[in-house]
């Protein structure tokens, strides 16, 4: 029998392997191996991550709205609305100009970071901050240095609320670096350089606009650990030391301490007749218990006795009020 297959053969060969289904299998277990992935936005986060950062940012959110509503005295609302993983190109695209835009340091999460304010929250904020008695139904149109100088309070606001938000995992101190209006003037990020974005509507009283962050996506990555259910945070001991340092200096603040024995009222001719030696009743007995004031806080309840020749008081009971 020869070795080499006539051309017949061949097609014949060929012909019985499709009728078996050889090649409709073969296709299937293709598609199913290969998964198409766009290089232009890797995803980075898994499920995980991603619900533990949706959770940080609305501790942002609730925070940014109640800070809001004591600095303008009014009724705020926030919502975080998305949570994305865009490249820098896409986010400036999706950002109406102008708009006002703070690049923040964030070290040692970011060194670079950008938070956005539309137009229309930044007039309703202007409006308030300047005393009007409410907000104008027109959006501003342009933005100018005087609003950023009266606009710059909130910023630091939602920056430190930020900061706050991430304290579980990471300690920074978010630091302004530049305010500009438009992102073409202004490249920080390269444009395919993957970034989160996190966007929020704020409501006050009846004015509605936007916010958002971008926070590369690289400088997240360096904290994923920290983020995934039952690890430990990074910057616990960090944290836990800073608190120390700064918990070292207040020991040897000294406070002033009084017992309050009782009290009595008398009336105002009384008191002008008062003179040394005189006797005041108060309406407690000797062996009752005293309180103990530090500074102007109820914080002790104790007995009277002597230390030596010394008068003092024999702390009984920690006063919880």
């Amino acid at each position: 029998m020869s070795d080499i297959l006539s051309r017949e053969e061949i097609d014949a060969l060929i012909e019985s392997y499709k009728l078996a289904g050889g090649f409709e299998e073969g296709g299937k277990s293709s598609r199913t191996a290969v998964r198409v992935y766009d290089f232009t936005r890797p995803d980075r986060f898994s499920k995980e991550h991603l619900r533990a950062l949706n959770s940080i940012h609305n501790r942002h959110c609730s925070s940014v709205a109640g800070g809001l509503a004591a600095i303008l005295r009014v009724e705020v609302q926030a919502e975080l609305l998305a949570l994305e993983q865009l490249t820098y190109r896409e986010y400036c695209s999706t950002v109406p100009e102008p708009t006002l835009f703070a690049e923040a340091n964030l070290e040692p999460l970011a060194s670079v970071a950008i938070f956005e304010f539309s137009p229309a929250l930044v007039g309703a904020c202007v409006d308030l901050l300047a005393g009007a008695p409410r907000v104008s139904d027109v959006p501003i149109s342009r933005i100018t240095d005087v609003d950023k100088a009266l606009f710059r309070p909130i910023i630091d606001m939602v920056l430190r609320k930020y900061s706050e938000a991430w304290a579980s995992s990471i300690v920074f101190q978010p630091k302004v670096s530049a305010l500009f209006t438009e992102s073409t003037t202004r490249q920080v990020l390269l444009p395919n350089e993957p970034v989160l974005v996190s966007s929020f509507e704020v409501t006050i009283l009846e004015q509605s606009g936007m916010m958002s962050v971008c926070l590369p996506a690289s400088a997240v990555e360096s904290v994923l650990p920290s983020l995934e259910t039952g690890k430990p945070s990074l910057s616990q001991r960090h944290k836990c030391e800073i608190n120390e340092l700064v918990k070292k200096p207040l020991e040897d603040v000294e406070l002033e301490c009084r017992a309050i024995l009782g009290r009595t009222e008398l009336p105002l001719n009384e008191v002008m007749n008062l003179e040394v030696g005189d006797l005041i009743r108060l309406p407690v007995k000797a062996d009752r218990p005293v309180e103990l004031w530090v500074d102007d806080v109820p914080t002790f309840a104790g007995v009277l006795g002597r230390s030596g020749n010394t008068l003092a008081v024999r702390i009984s009971q920690i006063l919880k009020s």
